[in-house]
């Protein structure tokens, strides 16, 4: 009788008077002492609701169902796959929700429909990952920002690759404690690479000098993000497995004096013993050091570069140099003598020695006029 008299009422009756007598049914389902008959037609009432013309009436539902564990399960699955409008506050809310349905939803709604499951506390691993995959750029945001959720570094760093080039999302990433060496470089590139195609799409560089400079400009990031690592071989490691580890990133870390880093470059890429590399390193004229340099897969042509820097870098630091992470122009000349004056094959490698004596230069003229100038009194 409930069911029906609650049909033939509905048939005329105003939307808002609607959305009033659902959301009544729905507290008195949760909150009544209802003999079972009459609950069983309270429950038939709310499916019966769940096709109302009205989007009020069912976000009404919605409202008072979403955050209660005694809720018809067929009725909140029903509502989390309604409008964004009805379905919001349900997939936010309800325990009722499985992670499988929930992950579906990922997949299958939109923007609003992602953000506001990434903002369920708690969110399960697997849960953040489907939204890592798939989610737009605002659920990406809401789902970092979410303290409730467990967000795994794997899916940090998806969400770093798929959106690094967003603001929003960069924003939201460095806001976290967390940020490691790995998600700051995806980012650092996601934003070279952005810059890139601005710069080559309004004219200013040719596209392929674009790229040279945002390239060297991730050397120089990279350089700078390895400065802060512990374990400096495996951060190489790393970025050798993704294809990101160039032997100018190697040759630029040695001609700023960092022979730390271009040792830890050697032994994660040839394999070899940190130990092992550092005494070839320091016998670098030696066969032993040829062999593993030709075993870390760094071009042979550029064999007598890399020694001319080190016989550089030893001749600084014995005269009491300052290392620094930045080149120094005093190593990129010496390596830019060691190159072989007649062979054409490296002149790709003379002409980026080249550039980088032009930025050690730079750097040098930053320093001179950074510096302060002395006081009238010391004078």
């Amino acid at each position: 009788m409930i069911v029906e008299r609650f049909v033939e009422w509905a048939q005329d009756a105003p939307a808002d008077l609607r959305a009033d007598a659902v959301a009544a049914l729905a507290r008195s389902y949760l909150h009544g002492d209802l003999e079972p008959h009459i609950r069983a037609d309270v429950e038939q009432s709310l499916v019966y609701a769940l096709d109302d013309r009205s989007l009020a009436v069912r976000a009404a539902l919605a409202d008072v169902l979403a955050g209660s564990p005694d809720a018809p399960h067929a009725v909140v699955l029903s509502l989390a796959n309604d409008a964004p409008d009805v379905a919001t506050p349900v997939l936010e809310r309800s325990p009722l929700l499985r992670d499988v349905e929930l992950v579906d939803l990922v997949a299958q709604g939109g923007g609003r429909v992602q953000a506001a499951i990434a903002r369920r506390r708690p969110l399960s691993a697997p849960l953040c990952a489907a939204i890592a995959e798939v989610g737009d750029p605002e659920a990406c945001v809401a789902l970092i920002a979410n303290p409730g959720a467990r967000l795994m570094r794997s899916s940090a760093a998806r969400i770093a690759t798929r959106h690094g080039a967003n603001g929003a999302v960069r924003d939201a990433l460095f806001a976290r404690d967390d940020l490691g060496a790995e998600l700051r470089l995806i980012l650092m590139r996601a934003v070279a690479s952005a810059l890139q195609g601005f710069v080559s799409g309004c004219g200013w560089l040719a596209p392929d000098r674009a790229r040279r400079a945002a390239d060297e400009a991730c050397d120089r990031g990279a350089l700078a993000i390895a400065a802060g690592e512990a374990d400096r071989r495996a951060f190489v490691a790393r970025l050798a497995a993704r294809g990101e580890f160039s032997p100018s990133l190697a040759l630029r870390a040695l001609l700023g004096g960092d022979v730390t880093l271009f040792e830890a470059a050697l032994s994660a890429l040839s394999g070899q013993s940190p130990a092992r590399v550092s005494g070839f390193v320091r016998d670098f004229s030696g066969r032993g050091f040829e062999a593993v340099y030709r075993d870390s897969g760094l071009p042979l042509s550029a064999l007598p570069v890399f020694r001319a820097a080190l016989a550089a870098t030893r001749e600084f630091e014995s005269a009491g140099g300052d290392k620094s992470a930045e080149l120094s122009r005093r190593i990129v000349e010496r390596a830019l003598a060691g190159c072989p004056p007649y062979d054409r094959s490296i002149e790709p490698l003379r002409a980026m020695l080249r550039r980088f004596a032009a930025e050690a230069a730079r750097v040098e003229a930053r320093r001179l006029f950074d510096a302060p100038m002395p006081s009238a009194a010391a004078a």
